[in-house]
């Protein structure tokens, strides 16, 4: 009878377990309705490197902030337990390669929009991939919460690659590792500038600035999205415009619930004794300078508008004649002053003290308007303290019911959430950099921003009257404390949203960080881990000198800039820091350090003796501890003056932009320094050589890009030319293979500096020889010439010329009159070219910049008498897939 009671026992206890079983699996999240984008390419096959992007719906799950990932053991002051925003999950794709290989890919929390800007339904998840190999894959899907974990392996998804014409991610050369490459090992013509958009992040509005720049040769374009997560560049500007540096004041600060104890990050309004010496003001407003911050709205439509905050010391009213006094908000044009009465339409309740968190709020409608500044106000008070949390605009539905969020930046906890409708803006601007053919360095963060600021190593806010923490951006070393979570949260989701694409060159951690502080050197190399491993579900220690090996195929190139110096042994070349990809620096005339006058007025000069000086110590350097070298970018730079940060003025005499063309063709030295340019002013506006100012100086790219593209750079055969010119007047820079025969060169009259153009005390001639040694003997040799005059343009010419029984080529100069330089290629370029980026033209047609002599021509498809980048960007959308 024991034995039986026993057996009972056991099975009801068994039955109870597995009832438990049961109950886990069906309260994790579920995951539905997939579906993904194959049926948008030929034949239903994803072509190789493009995007798969795969849509679900994830249910059931306790998550309350579904763009912050799951995690069983955050550090301290990530508490889901007593902070809802905290509460998150990770959902994630595994894929299976058809060699049998699985990369997992973090997916994403989705808000689609209609063209016009306006959310457009429910939020959906979206996982975005570009397969890398061709043949079939499969994939399933993956996601966790507190509740427990929910798979689809067991029913994966199957879809075919097929072969493309996309070259792949970017990567440094595994032969040459001072240059770039594709996945394929085809050389990256880094050819660049900056970006024209605004600081804060890339968007739709940069679709024609990248076509232009696409067309044009330029490959490479640094653009800012510091301000897409956290509070640099927020939208909410104080209303009298302060900056602090060139960051907008935020007035962020910590409040802690007296009630609760528990800490929150909130925006300050304060008026009279709370200003805090007056860095605090009455009015912040949704500023006009970034459209995308504004709320896109039907007409005629109601809408409820809600502001969380708490409040003391509110007393008034200021103005006696007004009766009505506190913290209000208002729909309007745009008032600096918003803290005055009557100015604005007042949409909510007045809100006065209170001892937790209150709501004001009201009905709004739109009547004809399509967009709502919403101003945050103390009106009329004497004196104040507002600590606002978080701001809606809501489409009113009735019954309590209310549609998408329509505020970009809805809430002062910036730590907590990622901007959708900025996120769709990064969209297009992504698409719009694949349709150009260009590639982007992307600043994510900044350092300067308050969010970092206001955080402390032990995870709690910096609360008034406490110090704030001025390096907390850096982090705490290589802890993982609450920054660093955040900061690794953030990176999670730039790989999940835009880590598909290939036309992402690098993450840029900081623009201009300090140059000698551990902490940034320790970031930047978390950071890429992160890239390379843990947003992949791959395991790394926090240490020094622990490299990410795992080869997944979409993966970026990671980097950081300083603000001054160049630490080369300290951190760019040192085995502790093995994540970073490739070098940045940072050094205009102004700010560089070689304090050389003549760099002022000889832009090829300025190149070649930084690209030096960098290229030598960094290889040294690499090789006395045992590393490869890197590829060097000057992230930014300009010909301004030594003691002056501004671009010499006189570069706007310069009409066909001789500083621009002798500055990129320098480039051709060993040394293989990488310019981006940052002014853009000049650029744009001068006519340049092809005489068309809407194009700018940028042909003067083009002409680079057209001699240098099929030039095999990172083959690992190149080295310094050592070529030996006859004349004294002249000057040269290149490299040569001589296992294959090639040599590439550039020589110039180095009298034919863009100064002495402008003052017309410029030189031409090209009279002489150059010899180069190392070939095969007594062999013909293609040569192909680009000869530049003084209007700039390039005349190619090829002839045959033979070395000796010693394996020198002796280079007979052109003569031609009036040339200044001239690029030359000596040997034989029959491999695949890098393809161009403007549409092949037929024999007759016109080239872009020139004009129409007699109205309608093949290619001015918008039929305004000029083939330019309009008309690019026309064919490349409608006739060039």
């Amino acid at each position: 009878m024991q034995k039986k009671y026993s057996a009972l026992i056991f099975l009801l206890t068994l039955l109870s377990f597995a009832g438990l079983m049961i109950s886990q699996v069906s309260a994790a999240p579920a995951i539905s309705q997939i579906t993904d984008n194959r049926g948008s390419y030929s034949g239903n096959q994803i072509p190789r490197y493009n995007k798969l992007e795969v849509t679900f719906q994830v249910a059931n799950s306790v998550a309350q902030n579904f763009q912050l990932p799951y995690d069983p053991t955050p550090p301290p002051g990530i508490d889901p337990n007593v902070y809802p925003k905290h509460k998150g999950i990770s959902v994630d794709a595994v894929f299976t390669a058809p060699d049998g290989k699985n990369y997992s890919q973090p997916a994403f929390i989705y808000q689609p929009y209609t063209i016009q800007g306006l959310p457009d339904g429910n939020k959906i998840w979206k996982v975005r991939f570009a397969p890398n190999i061709p043949g079939i894959w499969s994939y399933y899907l993956t996601a966790k919460d507190a509740s427990g974990t929910t798979s689809t392996q067991n029913s994966p998804n199957s879809f075919t690659v097929g072969a493309s014409t996309n070259r792949g991610f970017i990567k440094v050369s595994s032969k040459d590792p001072r240059y770039f490459e594709f996945d394929d090992g085809t050389y990256f013509p880094a050819i660049g500038r900056h970006s024209r958009s605004i600081y804060d992040q890339p968007g739709s509005g940069d679709r024609n600035d990248y076509l232009q720049f696409g067309s044009n040769g330029i490959t490479l374009i640094r653009d800012w999205m510091s301000g897409f997560y956290g509070s640099a560049w927020l939208h909410w500007k104080d209303g009298r415009n302060t900056y602090d540096h060139y960051l907008p004041r935020t007035g962020l600060e910590g409040y802690k619930d007296p009630a609760s104890g528990l800490e929150y990050l909130t925006m300050v309004l304060a008026q009279g004794d709370y200003t805090a010496g007056g860095w605090y003001y009455n009015c912040r407003r949704q500023d006009l300078s970034f459209p995308q911050q504004l709320a896109r709205l039907k007409t005629n439509t109601n809408y409820r508008v809600a502001v969380t905050y708490t409040a003391q010391g509110i007393a008034g009213p200021r103005l006696s004649n007004y009766s009505n006094y506190g913290f209000v908000a208002k729909i309007g044009g745009w008032a600096d002053n918003c803290g005055e009465p009557d100015n604005l339409p007042v949409v909510t309740n007045y809100g006065g003290n209170s001892s937790g968190w209150s709501t004001i709020q009201g009905t709004w409608n739109s009547g004809n308007q399509t967009e709502a500044r919403i101003h945050l106000a103390m009106e009329n008070a004497v004196n104040g303290k507002v600590w606002i949390k978080d701001i809606s605009l809501k489409e009113d539905l009735g019954n309590n019911q209310y549609g998408p969020e329509m505020v970009s930046e809805s809430s002062a906890e910036y730590e907590s959430y990622y901007p959708e409708r900025m996120a769709y803006e990064i969209d297009k601007a992504i698409e719009a950099a694949n349709d150009a053919n260009i590639y982007l360095k992307l600043v994510v963060m900044d350092k300067g921003d308050m969010l970092w600021w206001k955080i402390q190593n032990d995870g709690t806010f910096v609360i008034a009257g406490e110090q704030d923490e001025e390096q907390g951006f850096y982090g705490n070393w290589r802890f993982n404390d609450k920054k660093r979570w955040l900061q690794n949260a953030y990176f999670r989701y730039l790989q999940a949203r835009w880590g598909y694409s290939p036309n992402i060159h690098s993450w840029e951690l900081t623009n201009e960080g300090e140059p000698y502080n551990g902490n940034h050197w320790a970031s930047v190399d978390e950071m890429g881990k992160a890239f390379h491993c843990r947003v992949f579900g791959i395991s790394i220690g926090t240490g020094d000198s622990q490299k990410c090996n795992f080869e997944h195929p979409n993966k970026h190139l990671v980097t950081t800039s300083f603000y001054h110096s160049y630490p080369d042994s300290d951190f760019w070349v040192n085995p502790k820091y093995p994540n970073v990809d490739y070098a940045d620096v940072h050094a205009y005339i102004s700010t560089g350090w070689q304090s050389n006058p003549e760099h002022q007025y000889d832009a090829a000069l300025f190149h070649w003796d930084y690209a030096k000086q960098l290229r030598e110590s960094t290889d040294r350097y690499a090789a006395q501890v045992g590393i490869a070298t890197k590829p060097i970018v000057r992230g930014e730079t300009g010909i301004d003056y030594l003691n002056n940060q501004t671009e010499q003025p006189d570069l706007s005499k310069d009409k066909n932009g001789v500083w621009l063309h002798n500055f990129t063709w320098a480039s051709l030295s060993k040394d293989a320094m990488i310019e981006l340019y940052w002014w853009g002013e000049t650029i744009d506006s001068q006519p340049g050589p092809d005489g068309n100012t809407a194009n700018g100086l940028m042909e003067i790219y083009k002409y680079f890009y057209d001699f240098l593209q099929n030039i095999p750079l990172n083959n690992g055969n190149y080295k310094d030319a050592q070529s030996v010119l006859s004349n004294s007047n002249l000057r040269v820079a290149g490299q040569k293979d001589t296992v294959n025969n090639r040599a590439h060169l550039w020589v110039q009259n180095k009298n034919h500096t863009w100064k002495k153009v402008v003052d017309g005390t410029a030189q031409t001639g090209l009279s002489g020889t150059v010899k180069l040694t190392g070939f095969s003997p007594n062999t013909n040799l293609n040569v192909e010439w680009h000869k530049f005059k003084t209007n700039g343009q390039p005349i190619i010419a090829n002839e045959q010329m033979s070395t000796d029984s010693s394996g020198t080529l002796t280079l007979n100069l052109p003569t031609d009159s009036g040339l200044t330089d001239a690029g030359v290629k000596v040997g034989s370029y029959t491999l695949s070219p890098t393809p161009t980026t403007n549409p092949t033209l037929k024999p007759g047609e016109l080239h872009f910049g020139q004009t129409t002599a007699n109205g309608a021509v093949d290619g001015d498809f918008n039929n305004s008498n000029y083939v330019d980048f309009v008309d690019y960007a026309i064919w490349r959308l409608n006739f060039g897939k």
